[in-house]
């Protein structure tokens, strides 16, 4: 069993970084070999919007991102994690989200997520939570909840926001050993919907997105 952490934050040891922590050290604790991946370290390159990933099947880009795309492959549970800067996530976060595009666009990910988020007291940390959640479904994960903390400075989260990454952790390995079923919600038909439309009518510049939903579309 596998689960990894992504940290958007671009502070290694702030406020997001200890939920991670706490949550992979329980999932750890659960029997689960954990890995934790630091955004701001690595070598990820904008999403040039150029659609090769959903013609040819891969990205052109060559940086840390095809080790990263192997690597969630090979989860069972993936735990996004970010601050809430300027009512959303991270730069970071989001740079990495939009080059997981061909995950988006053909959902292939198996296993549970959890998100974390954390905010100043700004925003709205639910919000960003729940599309951290929608982003790891449109990947093909699960999603069983989310844990979010309050702290301005580095560390200052407090013990009841830490306790409740580690009940994520303790959620997404009851999720996995019980084999739980994802909820239909009206906007995971609402973006299918869409996708399906999207690729249809254009499924001369999206060849390898309609090679994997033609029997739908069809």
């Amino acid at each position: 069993m596998k689960a990894v952490g992504i940290l958007g934050s671009p502070k290694k040891y702030g406020n997001s970084s200890k939920m991670l922590l706490a949550c992979l050290e329980e999932l750890s604790n659960l029997g689960f070999e954990t890995e934790f991946v630091y955004l701001q370290e690595r070598d990820i390159k904008y999403c040039l919007g150029c659609g090769t990933c959903l013609r040819e099947g891969e990205c052109i880009l060559e940086d840390d991102m095809r080790e990263l795309k192997q690597l969630l492959k090979d989860s069972n549970a993936i735990v996004l994690a970010s601050p809430v800067y300027f009512l959303n996530v991270t730069a970071q976060m989001k740079c990495f989200i939009d080059r997981m595009l061909e995950f988006g666009h053909r959902p292939s990910l198996k296993g549970y997520g959890g998100s974390i988020v954390t905010y100043a007291g700004v925003g709205d940390p639910k919000a960003v939570a729940d599309y951290l959640s929608r982003v790891l479904k449109s990947w093909g994960m699960i999603p069983v909840g989310s844990a979010i903390g309050f702290g301005v400075m580095p560390g200052e989260v407090k013990g009841a926001d830490v306790e409740g990454a580690r009940a994520l952790g303790r959620e997404i390995a009851r999720a996995f050993k019980e084999g739980a079923k994802p909820e239909a919600r009206k906007e995971d038909f609402l973006l299918q919907e869409q996708l399906m439309s999207l690729i249809k009518n254009y499924r001369d510049v999206m060849k390898a997105d309609y090679e994997f939903w033609k029997n739908r579309i069809d």
